[in-house]
């Protein structure tokens, strides 16, 4: 008989039960680029100023390969700029997350899948980074991987340095006086991260491992505000100056240890995950303000300094099991997980009084705080046919106890939630997959938000948490459509009930700024997104995607508007140019824009920006140079709106992101690549660390 050789190639986007995929094995974007740049176009997903969202949801959370990451904000970016698109597999948006992952968050996941090294490889990658703000800063890092035998070892380490400049501009209506507050803030990068792992195959269906990874950050801040205080009459009365400066160190260290055993090739295994957190934030801040008459003469006697300094300590010991059983019926996954938490905060504030710094006991406190929490969930998923099921149900018992220690304030909270889940998928032929999910969620408050401390940034506006906030509970819905494994549509719906936030309480009689956390909002959100990639010329090809959402919020408040929606539309358009037939060489003009909306109790204005880049593959792609200017025209800049206690405010940010960026990476060992995955159980717990 003559040989036969069967060719297959993945679609480019699936649609599974759980989750839309999104492969890249064989698309152009995996040549020469980084993982923001693949996230970059991914259905549903939206980058902005090295921000990951999916549309219609904040604070995502990110997966690689199946193992939530423990890094957040710029550690996180800086990671991901690291990891090469030939090495990534695929990219999985789980907007709904089934009952195997934590109830916490309703930001959906990104579960980058990487390709793993085949045996004998050894191999790794050199990279760095310029980049140019308002000033500059640099990133390098580099990893090595080694496969011998039954043994797996890598490592990488990275670390940067540099700056940007925020600009906030406030303005505060008063019935007799208006206050024009301009700041420049300075947010310094000073950071070396490290990781480490090893993995042991016992057999070829049992395997253990063990992964550390550390990191430690000097995120120093400088500030200086100059607030114009303006009369009835539009005249300048007074002014105030305040300089500050943050001296922080922080750092974590994360240790995870794994097993996994398959029980027979049908599918039955067996996953644990064990998991020690520690972290450590320490800072201290001065500021000093003083009082100006508007002809910049000094009022005697108005300057005061004031000094903060603040320690947190958390440590977290986490541990789950994962089973995955198919019968004949149905494919069964079982699990459960334990996690304690322990929190421990100490703050003190002083005053300068005759030439030394005093402690204000009023204003200084220990805050302890305890969580554990016991979940267990089980879910069957069943295909018929063209039809794909999947149910879930997670229940999760938490225990939580706030101790202000110097206020002798103690805030317990009991509770026991259900969470459960529901996916349908309908394959009528290979052009149309349709699926609907429904999914319940819980958003805890982060630890710093649970203490009750002000914390002042000069002596007319101060920020403090609340130990009585409780979690608040959402029910999402979508409809999704795939056309071709392209084209993705989303209708969505989701339901938050005791929603908390952020709010910034005015008193017109002594102009105290107090910015609060308080459980105030119900918000309805629906919307429909679309994304679709396409190629007009053979040297173009284009990404196209928006979402058009209508927002309702009620708050509970008396001093806030009672209710309020608005419609809001996002569109991004993505476009590659290639100028060779091998496609290394290549370059980018990609256009996004934000329309005015809600958010909350706020209207925000409109905001868009421009981007441009070259990227170039040598040495037979080893080496990658790029070559990105952001936000080219600084129109990445919006105002926020609100009205509370009949006052009217206005907030204007910039952040920085008229930024140019090199970014250099070399590539060094064999190519042979294959996919592994493995899982950690305590992400939920670190990331509310920020």
């Amino acid at each position: 008989l003559d040989t036969v050789v069967i060719n297959a190639k993945k679609p480019t986007i699936e649609r599974k039960v759980d989750r839309l995929v999104f492969n890249i094995e064989n698309s152009i974007i995996a040549s020469g680029g980084d993982a923001m740049e693949v996230l970059q176009k991914t259905p549903g997903v939206r980058v902005n100023n090295d921000q990951i969202n999916l549309i219609g949801k904040s604070n995502l959370r990110v997966l690689i390969n199946d193992r939530l990451s423990p890094l957040s904000g710029n550690d996180l970016t800086a990671y991901l700029r690291s990891l090469n698109a030939d090495d990534i597999s695929k990219i999985e948006v789980i907007t709904n997350p089934p009952a195997k992952y934590d109830a916490e968050g309703n930001s959906g996941l990104i579960n980058i899948v990487l390709k793993n090294v085949k045996r004998d490889y050894f191999g790794g990658t050199i990279r760095s980074t310029i980049r140019q703000a308002t000033y500059p800063s640099t990133f390098n890092g580099g990893g090595i991987t080694f496969q011998k035998n039954k043994w797996s070892v890598f490592t990488s380490l990275n670390s940067g340095i540099g700056s940007v400049e925020v600009q906030e501009t406030d303005n505060i209506f008063y019935p007799i006086q208006t206050w024009g507050t301009d700041s420049r803030i300075r947010y310094f990068t000073k950071f070396i991260s490290g990781r480490a792992g090893v993995d042991y195959d016992f057999t070829k269906n049992t395997s253990i491992g063990i992964q550390y990874i550390g990191v430690t950050r000097r995120p120093d801040v400088k500030e200086k505000t100059l607030t114009d205080i303006f009369n009835s009459m539009g005249s300048l009365d007074s002014l105030l100056i305040t300089e500050a400066a943050s001296d922080r160190k922080a750092f974590f260290h994360s240790v995870n240890g794994h097993f996994k055993t398959a029980l027979d090739t049908l599918g039955k295994s067996i996953s644990i995950d064990v998991d020690y957190f520690v972290y450590d934030n320490s800072l201290e801040r001065q500021n000093t303000t003083s009082a100006f008459l508007a002809n910049t003469t000094l009022i005697d006697n108005s300057t005061r300094i004031f000094r903060n300094t603040s320690d947190q300590d958390i440590e977290t010991f986490t541990t789950g099991i994962d089973i995955e059983w198919p019968i004949t019926m149905v494919d069964i996954e079982l699990g459960g997980k334990l996690s304690f938490i322990k929190n421990n905060s100490y703050v003190e504030a002083f005053n300068f009084m005759d030439n030394v710094f005093v402690i204000d006991t009023d204003q200084s406190n220990k805050f302890k705080y305890q969580e554990n929490t016991q979940a267990v969930y089980a879910s069957a998923s069943k295909s018929i046919k063209k039809w794909d099921f999947k149910l879930g149900v997670r229940m999760e018992f938490t225990q939580t106890e706030g101790n202000s220690i110097t206020l002798d304030q103690v805030n317990k909270n009991v509770y026991n939630k259900l969470f459960p889940t529901v996916y349908i998928t309908f394959n009528p032929n290979d052009n149309h997959t349709l699926s609907l999910n429904y999914g319940k969620r819980i958003n805890r408050p982060s630890y710093s938000s649970l203490n009750p401390f002000r914390w002042y940034a000069n002596p007319y506006a101060y920020s403090e948490g609340n130990p009585f906030l409780q979690p608040s509970f959402i029910d999402n819905f979508e409809i999704s459509h795939t056309h071709k494994n392209n084209l993705n549509t989303s209708v969505y719906l989701s339901i938050t009930e005791n929603g908390s936030d952020q709010i910034s309480l005015l008193d017109s009689n002594t102009n105290i700024q107090a910015t609060v956390r308080k459980n105030f909002l119900n918000e309805y959100t629906a919307g429909i997104s679309q994304s679709y990639t396409f190629s007009p010329l053979s040297w173009l090809e284009s990404y196209i995607q928006y979402d058009a959402g209508y927002l309702k919020i009620k708050s509970d408040i008396p001093n806030t508007i009672d209710e309020q929606d608005g419609f809001s539309f996002y569109t991004a358009i993505d476009n590659t140019f290639y100028f060779n037939s091998k496609k290394t060489f290549s370059g980018a003009a990609n256009f996004w824009y934000t329309s005015p909306s809600v958010s909350g109790i706020d209207k925000v204005t409109e905001n868009y920006a421009f981007d441009i880049g070259l990227k170039s593959s040598l040495l037979n792609k080893t080496l990658q140079i790029n070559l990105v200017y952001t936000d080219i025209f600084r129109t990445n800049q919006y105002t926020i709106k609100s009205k509370i206690n009949g006052l009217r405010q206005e907030f204007r940010n910039y952040y920085d992101s008229r930024r140019f960026r090199i970014y250099m990476a070399y590539k060094f060992g064999n190519k042979n690549l294959k996919n592994k995955r493995k899982q950690f159980s305590n992400e939920d717990e670190r990331r509310r660390t920020d």
